[in-house]
This record gives structure tokens, sequence and C-alpha cells, in this order.
């Protein structure tokens, strides 16, 4: 896995704001797809204080349940299922990112987002299944 993926997976598993900032170039660019939202943020500055917001400030006790990464060349999709809890209750998140990587940092990203909602995780369950 590249350097900066791993880095950005690593700091969002901590809830590290400065170590998600540190993953992106100067010039980086976040497109967002959630089920309520289009977002466009530009630059370092904002790209991480939007990642920072949704992962390392309403979760308690977040994990992956599920963690994949795809690599072709200087494109990374890194797909994940997160569990955590929030208000006493079990929480699951999906998520696809298409990360364009750069001698600096991160330069494009790219999520698309099912949405946190509650619920237990099923994705590494799911692709299990299909294994078989």
């Amino acid at each position: 896995m590249r350097q900066h993926v791993g880095q950005l997976i690593a700091a969002i598993d901590r809830q590290d704001a400065d170590g998600i900032r540190a993953a992106y170039a100067p010039d980086a660019r976040l497109v967002a797809m959630t089920p309520n939202t289009f977002q466009l943020h530009e630059g370092v500055d904002a790209v991480a204080a939007k990642l920072a917001e949704w992962f390392t400030t309403w979760e308690e006790d977040p994990a992956y349940s599920f963690l994949s990464t795809i690599e072709n060349g200087k494109r990374v999709v890194v797909e994940f299922e997160r569990t955590s809890t929030y208000e006493g209750a079990p929480w699951v998140t999906r998520q696809a990112h298409v990360l364009t990587l750069g001698p600096e940092g991160i330069e494009d990203h790219r999520v698309y987002c099912c949405g946190p909602r509650e619920g237990q995780p099923e994705l590494g369950a799911a692709y299990a299944e299909t294994k078989r």
C-alpha cells in the first residue's frame, strides 16, 4: 500500500486530525457524495477539516470491520466498513474512497458514502459469501 494511503487509513483509525491532514498534497481536492449532499472542498486545509469533522468528532470506539484496497497506477480505491457507537447504539458506515496520488500526497479524493446509521457490520461477510 502506498505511504500516503496507509497514513490516511491509520489516521482515520486513530481519530487523528493532524495525521489526516499530513496525507494530502497542498492543492488537494475532495469531492464527496453522501446520501443527502454533494460537496466540494479544495486545498489541504479544507479537505482535512471536512475529513476530521467526519472521522474524529462524533464516533465512540470506531473500528474497521472490513477494509480493502485496490491499486492501479496513481489511483487507489479504499473500501471500508466502519463500526462505532453513537449515543449508546451500534452504528456502521460503508464507504468507497477513490484516491489519486502525487509526490506530495493525495491530490484528489472522491468519497462515495452510504451514510452512517444504526446497524451491524455486514460487508465483510457479504464478500466472504461471494468468494465461496
